[in-house]
């Protein structure tokens, strides 16, 4: 979109050949006739220096060598909202000429009609009935003459302006305020300015609901001083910023607050994101692609419950490498969805979704996916049945008043206790002939498939070694079905719940299966 108005001023934002910035010097510069623009750009690599030219300093640059001189014949320097908006979604010229011409095999024009097409620019030019814009990169910088927004806009309720040249929120404010029915804004990828009084602009946001405020290029004292602007949010996503740290929460000014997403921060540190837990209304917190290693929820024992009303945490690719931080967050009572792919400590095992369910009481969905009380039950008889051996080892008994283990091993392991009350003691290794005569001798199992008449229960003697994957192609041409969708599971007794055979990579003596126990092969 071309340029309204090529009087430029210092402050002002511009677009160059698709890049971003903002003037910071106008005039001439040392050996070079005519007016040049000094800049600094959006992306820092795009500059060629600091603001300098032959020894000379004619700017400063918030960012070294972010800083370049272009000339004012090149640059974009914007146009008001109801620009953008009649452009984007104005009236289809000559829409009462419904028809247009293809060229035909021999060079002919052929006339063919457009069905709808006054229709089509009908509804396009009834903007007082819009009530969702897209203005994504459209260069607006200003609102437009006062008014003239509510007069052909008025029932507005979400509006995307990011990535444009707004230099301000003040900027903003005089759009938003003429909008009383908006209530979702994006103003991502913009570089607005703080008014000295941000509390000023109050009225201009007053019935926002949801927030998109992503790469700003703001820290969280930022975030924090603007939030005086936005009384009734419910919803703020702050992603792709420089936050690094949260010093204070304005917690009256986000006392409405259900969601907060600091997604591709540099957050590190989990005290900072403790502060966060005053929140009173706080729902779902999103943390994914952030710095975090540990997470602590040590408190004393008066001080109140941490992120009382949370309930959804999303940790993707951070740094957690240890168990510790997972089991911390048992101290979260309401959490109920956990998503935690990508983070160095599941790499070292081969089901992290069944330790992850199996550590964590309360949460119902693991990375987006819902937790049945069978899986539950699957998981945590698994959980239990892989750490039997530092179970004893760390002072376990097969009598549960017997049982007086190690403060380390219920620090790595705090529902541990919690899972033999519920289901007993695991089998005490000692007791469990795993080794190679095991491993190599043929044992013999009934193979039952549950709820297809068609298939005979069969029995078959199977060497300990075999793995689960190996016993899936078996059956597959045993029973000439489709092994993508088979399901495993086992019992030693009738009476005993089924445990799952999972991981493909484990060998049947793994399982601890003996001679009559029974192997149940089913398809979802």
């Amino acid at each position: 979109m071309a340029s309204e108005d090529n009087s430029a001023q210092i402050g002002q934002r511009l677009e160059y050949d698709g890049y971003y910035a903002v003037i910071k010097f106008i005039g001439e510069i040392e050996a070079s006739k005519g007016i040049w623009y000094g800049v600094e750009w959006d992306d820092a690599e795009r500059g060629k220096h600091s603001g300098n030219h032959k020894g000379v300093q004619y700017f400063q640059c918030s960012i070294p060598n972010s800083g370049s001189f272009v000339r004012p014949k090149r640059v974009n320097l914007g146009c008001s909202f109801v620009t953008a908006l009649k452009e984007r979604y104005g009236t289809v010229e000559d829409t009462n000429n419904d028809s247009m011409y293809v060229t035909g095999a021999n060079n002919q024009l052929t006339k063919v009609e457009i069905i709808g097409a006054d229709k089509i620019g009908e509804l396009q030019s009834q903007l007082d009935k819009l009530d969702i814009v897209g203005l994504r990169e459209m260069m607006i910088n200003c609102a437009g003459t006062d008014g003239e927004i509510t007069s052909i806009s008025p029932n507005l309720i979400s509006v995307d302006i990011s990535r444009n040249l707004f230099n301000s929120w003040k900027a903003v404010a005089d759009i938003t305020v003429q909008l009383r029915n908006l209530k979702t804004l994006n103003v991502s990828s913009n570089r607005l300015s703080l008014p000295m009084d941000p509390e000023s602009l109050r009225s201009a946001f007053q019935n926002l609901t949801q927030l998109f405020i992503n790469d700003l290029n703001v820290a969280w004292d930022y975030i924090d001083s603007a939030s005086v602007m936005w009384p009734n949010l419910k919803e703020l996503h702050v992603c792709q910023n420089n936050i690094t740290e949260i010093s204070n929460v304005s917690v009256r000014n986000f006392s409405r607050l259900e969601l907060l997403n600091l997604e591709k921060n540099q957050i590190s540190e989990w005290n900072d994101i403790l502060k966060l837990s005053a929140l009173p209304r706080l729902k779902s917190l999103i943390l994914n692609e952030n710095r975090i290693r540990k997470i602590d929820m040590k408190r004393d024992e008066n001080d109140e419950e941490f992120f009382s009303n949370l309930t959804s945490l999303s940790l993707y690719r951070n740094l957690i490498d240890e168990w510790d931080p997972v089991n911390s967050l048992n101290e979260l009572p309401g959490l109920t969805e956990l998503r935690f792919k990508f983070n160095p400590v599941i790499e070292q095992i081969s089901d992290p979704r069944q330790s992850l369910i199996a550590r964590l009481k309360s949460i119902k969905a693991v990375n987006g996916s819902s937790i049945s009380s069978k899986e539950r039950m699957d998981a945590e008889m698994t959980y239990m049945k892989d750490h039997a051996p530092e179970f004893y080892q760390s002072g376990g008994h097969q009598e549960v008043e017997e049982i007086n283990c190690t403060a380390e091993f219920l620090m790595r392991h705090p529902r541990f206790l919690e899972l033999v009350k519920e289901y007993g003691p695991p089998t005490d290794p000692k007791f469990m002939i795993i080794n190679k005569s095991l491993k190599d001798r043929l044992i013999r199992v009934n193979i039952v498939c549950p709820g297809r008449s068609e298939i005979k229960p069969v029995v078959k003697k199977l060497p300990g070694s075999i793995t689960v994957l190996k016993l899936k192609s078996l059956f597959r041409r045993l029973f000439n079905a489709d092994i993508t969708t088979m399901k495993l599971t086992y019992c030693d007794r009738p009476d005993c719940p089924e445990i799952r055979m999972s991981d493909n990579l484990r060998e049947m003596s793994f399982y601890s299966i003996e001679n009559d126990n029974t192997i149940y092969v089913r398809w979802k």
